[in-house]
């Protein structure tokens, strides 16, 4: 119970401070969890990714509203992304049904150092005029943010803090808008889990993907670490927190890269 709870405080924390949903922290940690309690290893990265999705409706309902308290929250692009996110979500649901445990695991990986690299090296373009998207860009970027949530089980945070920053927005702004993008992905995502799961998989406690118990001990812990997460995000100055996000993502890519390639080296000597 103790390491569910460490790793609900973290991601609660790292969501206020990073405008993530905290799943690229769930998701890998609940990965190692769930390996420790020997469930069925071709389902742990399935329901790792469900039950994150489920523990997020909560942790960004935390984040977001810690940050729309401080005014950092730009509701009316919320509401101009929010029909793409919910059909990317679905559309990338149905996908990593289709996809096994390896694959979302490398998938994963690499994503996170691609996104990380090019925040640490400064590889974002940068826009004309500061200022909100346009709408086709927007739509463009919602669908995407969408369709990688519901393969992959996390917030989004990693393409939303860079489109916002490229947008213009300063930090804590970007932190507190994606923090509201996240809420809607964890929504449809719970009940894409729920409702459009792989039909056999059949695990106690389990409904779809969602593993309970997990999200019943870890979200609680999110809730409390998101404000906290708000308060730093304040404190810090704003080249100091892009460059803790990257290196934040990077490790967290690097690792999983490295749990996927030792597993294939074991099934390799086995084979």
């Amino acid at each position: 119970m103790t390491l569910f709870a460490g790793l609900g405080l973290t991601a609660g924390i790292l969501s206020g401070l990073f405008g993530i949903g905290g799943g690229m922290v769930i998701v890998p940690g609940l990965f190692y969890l769930f390996r420790l309690l020997d469930l069925p290893h071709e389902w742990v990265m399935h329901l790792a990714a469900g039950s994150a999705m489920c523990i997020m409706v909560f942790t960004s309902a935390s984040s977001a509203w810690s940050h729309h308290q401080r005014g950092d929250v730009q509701w009316s692009l919320f509401r101009r992304i929010l029909p793409a996110i919910a059909i990317g979500v679905v559309a990338g649901k149905l996908v990593a049904n289709h996809l096994n445990s390896e694959c979302l695991e490398c998938v994963f990986g690499l994503f996170l150092v691609f996104i990380a690299l090019k925040i640490l090296f400064n590889w974002l373009p940068k826009p004309d005029q500061p200022g909100e998207p346009s709408p086709p860009l927007t739509h463009a970027v919602g669908t995407v943010l969408g369709f990688k949530s519901g393969v992959l089980g996390i917030g989004g945070g990693a393409i939303s803090v860079p489109f916002l920053l490229y947008s213009g927005l300063p930090m804590s702004q970007a932190s507190g808008t994606s923090a509201s993008f996240t809420l809607p992905i964890a929504l449809v995502g719970t009940l894409s889990c729920l409702t459009l799961t792989i039909q056999d998989l059949s695990i106690p406690l389990a409904t779809g993907t969602i593993y309970w118990p997990a999200v019943g001990l870890v979200a609680p812990f999110t809730m409390l670490g998101a404000p906290l997460g708000t308060q730093l995000c304040h404190q810090i100055a704003a080249p100091k927190l892009k460059r803790a996000f990257a290196i934040f993502l990077l490790f967290l890519g690097v690792r999983l890269l490295l749990e996927v390639a030792q597993t294939f080296i074991r099934q390799e000597a086995i084979g």
